[in-house]
């Protein structure tokens, strides 16, 4: 294992959080004085910083890449980098285990705050299905919890390569059955609960509330769907933010091809909601992309299909910040400023009355 010593790892991210309080124009410096700028978007300074400077490999490898290393040793890559980016101590929440202590698991993001119309959030974490527990989107879902006053859970799920579809979907569903069969005790109020997902984490809210509107099940009363893998079988390499970081179009096809193995035809709609024929009848949906992102034209595409459909639908799009950048939420400026806007979109939409409909938003950016 590479993980850090604890007092090690305590120093390091001491020094990260002093760091990243440098000027931009310090930090551009630090970087090698370049930007990376794409399509008319340019990366926010913070994680460039950290992309070209602070996770730089000696080994001139991409830091937290796939490409050219293991799954385990992407795994620790990742796990440690959550570990130095974790949330700031001044959030008012509380992260404490929740589960049946069998086989529904993960973590309870519980602020001190809870708005008594607020739903419980069940937020299927980032890293593609392959690369590690709840703890990748925990600072993310700390900082929604505390500015959306609601509670988050984030369940565990089985991994690929060792556990491939459906077997995370089959544990994401199991945890959304368990949490709404608990709702008092996840802290939800208001008796009610909403989906959400990153990455293949939307991929698989997105694929429960089209599977339980099929089944004629209750919908969960939002989804939100962050950055989403919606078309498995799309061409990602093609894409003009096909080198995005810390994910790239590259590392997007290892996971799908570790998530859904050899011979498993990748547009099978259980695999790609995109391609479902029909989306009508969902829940109100909020839906975010980064600007330097490969799956942004999917989460596009896949909200103007919903505003076709005439569901509350909004999108918004942060052109400072790439696929993954929910991993940055506890450290960067621009990340933690997309999470408030998407806090205070997912509040009114989940006030929104039926009768009423949302702002709907084909493209928005952020400031």
């Amino acid at each position: 294992m590479r993980l850090l010593p604890p007092r090690q790892s305590v120093l390091r991210r001491l020094l990260l959080r002093q760091v990243l309080r440098l000027p931009y124009a310090v930090l551009k410096f630090l970087s090698g004085g370049g930007v990376v700028h794409v399509d008319g978007r340019t990366l926010d300074t913070q994680i460039t910083f950290l992309w070209k400077t602070f996770f730089a490999r000696q080994d001139r490898r991409t830091p937290l890449s796939l490409t050219g290393t293991s799954v385990e040793g992407a795994r620790e890559d990742w796990q440690e980098a959550a570990a130095l980016m974790s949330a700031d101590a001044d959030l008012r929440v509380k992260v404490e285990p929740a589960g049946d202590g069998g086989l529904v698991n993960g973590s309870l993001v519980r602020p001190q705050r809870i708005d008594h119309n607020a739903p419980l959030l069940v937020l299927f974490h980032e890293g593609g299905g392959v690369l590690g527990r709840p703890e990748l989107s925990l600072a993310f879902a700390s900082l929604l919890a505390h500015e959306a006053r609601c509670p988050v859970f984030l369940p565990a799920y089985r991994l690929a390569p060792e556990n491939r579809f459906p077997a995370g979907y089959e544990d994401a569903r199991m945890a959304w059955d368990w949490a709404l069969a608990n709702l008092g005790k996840l802290g939800a109020a208001s008796g009610q609960a909403a989906v959400g997902g990153i990455g293949m984490g939307g991929n698989m809210a997105a694929r429960l509330c089209l599977d339980l509107r099929r089944e004629f099940k209750p919908l969960p009363v939002a989804q939100l769907l962050v950055t989403p893998l919606l078309d498995l079988s799309a061409d990602l390499k093609t894409s003009r933010f096909a080198r995005s970081w810390p994910i790239s179009a590259a590392d997007l096809d290892i996971m799908i091809g570790h998530y859904a193995g050899a011979g498993t035809a990748l547009s099978d709609v259980a695999l790609s909601p995109l391609r479902e024929e029909v989306v009508n009848g969902l829940p109100k949906t909020l839906i975010v992309s980064g600007g330097l992102d490969p799956l942004a034209a999917q989460a596009e595409r896949y909200a103007r299909r919903l505003m076709e459909a005439r569901a509350p639908t909004v999108y918004r799009r942060y052109d400072t910040l790439p696929l993954g950048f929910p991993l940055f939420a506890g450290v960067s400026d621009h990340a933690q400023d997309a999470v408030r806007d998407m806090a205070r979109l997912w509040s009114e939409l989940v006030l929104l009355g039926d009768e009423k409909d949302p702002p709907q938003m084909a493209t928005d950016t952020h400031r």
